[in-house]
């Protein structure tokens, strides 16, 4: 993974290789407020309220995240608000993503709701991420000023 975040990079996977870990699985009853990395495989039917960075993300129908979400494969479907950076994006019948998404690829299944704007790339690694333009859920609306 190529995803950069505060500073420190994802690519590689610290101590010596191994077989790929078993894939980390947040229950429905699970409510987090933070940010949550992953180097490898992650399934979310709980709720989080933060920032996700992981290389395969799978929110589960009942799962949402409310924040960024980078990956290289993403499979939603459940509720995504904010924003979705990935190589490959999956919204299943049961997503409900209000998000603006960059991506390589991109499918939708029928009726899956899909609000916000699409952005396709070459590669991922080109997005500059000043260029990606991330909704704030607390910014005042366009044309007013933001308070001091």
């Amino acid at each position: 993974m190529w995803f950069k975040q505060a500073g420190i990079e994802h690519s590689e996977r610290p101590g010596p290789p191994s077989r790929p870990a078993a894939p980390s699985i947040l229950s429905s009853d699970l409510k987090i407020e933070g940010d949550i990395v992953s180097q490898g495989e992650l399934h979310i039917s709980g709720s989080i309220k933060g920032d996700v960075v992981a290389r395969k993300l799978t929110l589960g129908e009942g799962g949402s995240i409310t924040g960024a979400v980078e990956a290289d494969i993403a499979v939603v479907a459940g509720n995504l608000a904010g924003r979705l950076t990935a190589t490959s994006v999956v919204l299943a019948r049961t997503a409900r993503v209000v998000a603006d998404v960059t991506h390589v690829s991109l499918s939708i299944e029928q009726g899956a709701v899909f609000e916000g704007f699409s952005r396709r790339v070459d590669t991922i690694e080109a997005v500059a991420e000043d260029t990606i333009r991330t909704p704030r859920l607390n910014a005042p609306p366009r044309g007013e000023p933001k308070p001091a």
